[in-house]
């Protein structure tokens, strides 16, 4: 994977969607207040579940080894049809802590206990080269994660992905500041949102009706820096059974392919 760029962007998006992550706790524990403009079809984004697996997941990592960075290079979820909480609670541990990798598992439960979600995260652990931006320690709470009020527009909005041909999923979105990491590439979450948005407007093109994403796999190649970021989709088999492959490349860098994606639809509630 690509190492950090040279600048440091403000890092304002995703610390508006209602996360907050203990660092002191021992497994990982992080707690998402649930609000309409971070849900699409009836559910909380994937992208969004994915958000604050990295978060809860990397602090981990950064307790172990604060003067690493820690990119995520993959992530599976699955995930229940179950009505809306009014938060949910998510829960970190490790499931392997190697010298140059890290990987995790998540559980996403309602206020009752009940389990809504199940997540895996690996991440590769990189040491500082020179040239690099500093990398800020913070102590908590974050100053990323907390002061800064609640979107007040749907996600895919204020990210900016706009539809470009819906008979393929291809959506695309202009790298802005906003949407990159502390290292200066577009944030994983961010990354997902696009695949994600992808395969929803492919069903939605296909069925004539709003779909959502349940499950998704994702494997992330290279950092995205240049943009536009875009992806594009096909369904693997029959439609009915809701799989869709997705490809997400930054067209900017010689349309390099950033990530791949297996998701599976169904129908917004």
């Amino acid at each position: 994977m690509n190492g950090p760029a040279s600048n440091t962007p403000t890092f304002t998006l995703v610390a508006q969607l209602g996360i907050y992550c203990d660092p002191n706790s021992q497994p990982g524990y992080g707690q998402l207040r649930v609000f309409d403009e971070q849900c699409h079809g009836g559910q909380v984004r994937p992208s969004v579940l994915m958000l604050i697996a990295d978060i809860t997941g990397g602090m981990i990592g950064e307790k172990e080894d604060p003067e690493c960075w820690h990119f995520t290079t993959d992530f599976q979820l699955r995930t229940t049809a179950a009505p809306l909480p009014d938060h949910i609670d998510v829960y970190a541990d490790v499931l392997r802590a190697g010298a140059s990798t890290l990987t995790c598992e998540c559980r996403f439960t309602t206020p009752d206990g009940t389990e809504v979600g199940y997540a895996q995260i690996g991440f590769g652990r990189f040491h500082q080269r020179p040239g690099d931006p500093a990398k800020h320690i913070h102590d908590p709470p974050r100053p990323d994660l907390t002061g800064l009020p609640d979107i007040d527009q749907p996600l895919a909005e204020l990210a900016g992905i706009e539809v470009v041909d819906p008979a393929v999923g291809h959506v695309e979105a202009e790298l802005t500041p906003q949407l990159l990491n502390p290292a200066g590439i577009m944030q994983g979450a961010m990354v997902t949102l696009v695949g994600e948005v992808g395969a929803e407007t492919l069903a939605e093109h296909e069925f004539g009706t709003p779909h959502t994403v349940a499950d998704m796999d994702i494997r992330y190649l290279l950092g995205g820096k240049i943009g536009p970021v875009y992806s594009t989709c096909r369904w693997m088999g029959d439609p009915a059974s809701g799989w869709v492959v997705a490809e997400i490349r930054d067209l900017g860098k010689g349309d390099r392919l950033m990530a791949t994606m297996m998701l599976r639809v169904r129908p917004a509630r």
